[in-house]
């Protein structure tokens, strides 16, 4: 018998653009829906920014695969008529336009959900249904993330990869499912309403629960831990990050950088008192840590149990043949190129995915400005 993907038999349909909207779809997906990306005749405005990979955008085609495309311009009565009818034939229908111009269109859930009550409506948004638009890096600012990246001196700054769009999508996702087991008992679909606010607060619940016993330990402290101790050490080719737990990692560290006196020194004895010297635990390992590689330092502390990782850059970690091996990343062809792409970081030993297809090509149709 043949196993197909788990969500085979789902029909999604998107109504979205940028990344947060269509990454939920990807999920989707990737476990095998059958999603089908309605797009207006120019197309996804991702088509057209950042770098080109074969014949489309390569930010489109990080969050598209395996999807199907229509165009349709919603903003046209009879075209609106066509969506409208595609996406309440469908069980799922994910999207983050303007709600303004869903409704307009009579796309919103309200109305679909009318004409199909088993339907599962999902809208992603930036601040909420009654807020303002938002970005990745807005939610960044006015959640608190922001305020706690960067040194302890100097000015904040938002994350460089836009981990809170993906994170949305994946929550949008995951609420898709649970909404799905619901409609298996109760025979209800859903309105599933998810923002880059919302989510970027979640993202941090941690630090704001302990920010509430304790706000004078909740701060912005570089690239150590609030709780455990990470000092940063440069090596002889870089920089190597180590986390210290306990007094055996402690005791590991100082005997492999040759410092075995600091071990009882009574500066460094507790896990409270390590997280306050981050610093200078730095400067006195640093001149010993830098006699040796990176690989050295990371072979040597992890057969200590000492849990240690190079920092690595961009060009490093798509060069490692390990992801390539696990198929974390994997190549699909885009025309007249092969696009980058980072699978689902699940491993399931029965539940089948979707074979990999590359992002839809852009259907042609006549006087569509493609500019």
């Amino acid at each position: 018998m043949t196993m197909l993907p788990v969500l085979h038999a789902l029909r999604v349909v998107e109504f979205t653009h940028m990344v947060a909207g269509p990454s939920c779809g990807q999920v989707l997906a990737d476990l095998g829906a059958q999603v089908t990306k309605v797009e207006p005749p120019q197309g996804d405005v991702t088509r057209r920014m950042g770098p080109i990979t074969g014949d489309v955008a390569a930010l489109y085609a990080s969050t598209n695969r395996n999807k199907t495309v229509v165009c349709l311009d919603i903003t046209r009565p009879d075209e609106a008529e066509k969506a409208r009818q595609l996406a309440i034939e469908a069980d799922v229908v994910v999207s983050n336009l303007d709600a303004a111009m869903l409704v307009q269109a009579g796309l919103d859930a309200a109305r679909l959900r009318a004409l199909n009550p088993r339907l599962i409506c999902v809208h992603v948004t930036g601040f909420g249904p009654d807020g303002p638009a938002g970005t990745d890096g807005l939610a960044q600012a006015s959640m608190g993330m922001m305020s706690m990246t960067g040194s302890i001196e100097g000015p904040t700054f938002r994350t460089g990869p836009s981990v809170v769009d993906v994170s949305t999508g994946i929550w949008a996702a995951l609420g898709v499912l649970a909404a799905l087991e619901n409609l298996r008992q109760t025979g209800q679909g859903d309105f599933i309403q998810a923002s880059l606010a919302d989510t970027c607060l979640y993202m941090q619940y941690p630090q704001f629960t302990m920010f509430d016993a304790a706000s004078d330990v909740v701060r912005r402290n570089g690239n150590h831990s609030m709780v455990s101790c990470t000092p940063m050490f440069d090596t002889a080719d870089g920089r190597l990050l180590v986390t210290v737990l306990h007094r055996r990692h402690w005791q590991a560290l100082c005997e492999a950088a040759g410092a075995p006196e600091l071990v009882d020194d009574p500066a460094f004895a507790t896990n409270e008192q390590r997280c306050e010297a981050q610093a200078r635990i730095e400067i006195l390992l640093n001149p010993a840590m830098r006699k040796r590689t990176r690989a050295e330092w990371t072979s040597q502390l992890r057969a200590a149990r000492l849990p240690c990782g190079p920092e690595r850059d961009y060009a490093e970690v798509v060069s490692d043949p390990a992801l390539h091996a696990r198929g974390m990343f994997y190549r699909l062809d885009n025309g007249e190129g092969h696009s980058l792409q980072v699978r689902m970081p699940l491993d399931f030993e029965t539940t089948r995915r979707a074979m990999p297809r590359p992002p839809p090509v852009l259907p042609l149709s006549e006087g569509a400005d493609r500019a």
